[in-house]
């Protein structure tokens, strides 16, 4: 598999999660809740295959294993991203992330507020120190791909 056509995988399934789970997450009215739908998300994304996962896209500062990928087409100045992890609950926070990131311009993705979109989703007061940290490095890492940065 080529990461064109993880890409292309990809994109489906977070269209769907943008369409439909964003606002069940949203109006989801405590954790269990809420946790139910992001085991559910992290399982809509494909997942990355194993040769794919080079230690060099693992997102330092995240507990569990997880990956970035990143494809820029220059010619439209668009970010897209491919990420994997080993736990779900961190697959299905990085299926939120990359409906809100994935098809972003460089400058779109240097003025990216992460922490606020979360806020916007009321999953921030849910998470771990340690979970919140890797949403952290895994929000840094994604920007630090803009050429605008």
């Amino acid at each position: 598999m080529t990461l064109e056509q993880l890409l292309a995988d990809t994109k489906p399934a977070l269209q769907d999660i943008q369409q439909r789970d964003l606002a069940d997450i949203k109006q989801a009215a405590d954790w269990q809740a809420k946790y139910r739908i992001l085991m559910q998300l992290g399982k809509k994304l494909p997942a990355m295959p194993e040769k794919m996962k080079q230690p060099e896209l693992l997102v330092k500062g995240c507990e569990s294993r997880a990956w970035l990928m990143h494809y820029h087409d220059k010619s439209s100045d668009k970010h897209y991203f491919i990420m994997d992890s080993e736990a779900r609950i961190v697959k299905g926070l990085m299926a939120i992330m990359l409906c809100l990131v994935n098809g972003m311009t460089s400058a779109e993705l240097a003025k990216f507020d992460l922490s606020h979109k979360f806020d916007q989703l009321n999953l921030k007061p849910y998470l771990s120190q340690s979970r919140g940290n890797g949403l952290t490095a895994m929000a840094e890492k994604i920007k630090a791909c803009s050429p605008a940065n």
